[in-house]
């Protein structure tokens, strides 16, 4: 709901001049509701659901270094799941814009997590992002060079690389 929208078509209505008070009552009603609902599922919880339905876009949550700093430790979650389903993605996708992605979000962990070069490299994803590197599509290249500049440099060296 929240992605379609709702949150502002309910904000449009109520600022309609609306001479019914029940239906006012009822919009106030939705919005602190829908309120409610948006506090609790957080973002990582969107995010790791999009990551596990492996079908990912960019939108905020990826390119949000708020998004990273805060949530970088869920990762290690039922021993990094979500991380191994991004490395799934790199070898069964064939979308171009999920595989940039993925191999943006692993950028990003090896940037923020402590331990994350170390993680990625355990979990034997240089092979897996060095494919994508002759990728047809300029977006996965760009994203693939990107994952293993920093997994090479590691965050301390590779924090001045631009996404």
């Amino acid at each position: 709901m929240v992605d379609l929208g709702l949150p502002h078509i309910i904000h449009s209505l109520k600022t309609q001049a609306w001479s019914d008070e029940d239906l006012l009552d009822a919009l106030n009603q939705l919005e602190e509701g829908l309120k409610d609902k948006i506090k609790k599922l957080s973002s990582f919880d969107k995010y790791k659901q999009e990551v596990l339905l492996g079908h990912l876009d960019w939108n905020p949550m990826h390119k949000e270094a708020n998004f990273w700093r805060e949530n970088v430790t869920c990762f290690e979650e039922n021993d990094f799941q979500i991380l191994r389903v991004l490395l799934t993605i790199l070898d069964t996708s064939s979308d171009p814009r999920s595989l940039a992605v993925a191999c943006f979000d692993i950028s990003q962990f090896i940037q923020y997590h402590a331990a994350g070069r170390v993680i990625v490299t355990d979990l034997k994803a240089k092979e897996r992002v060095m494919k994508l590197m002759n990728h047809e599509n300029a977006e996965v290249t760009k994203n693939a060079l990107l994952c293993i500049q920093r997994l090479l440099l590691g965050a301390k060296y590779a924090s001045f690389l631009q996404a």
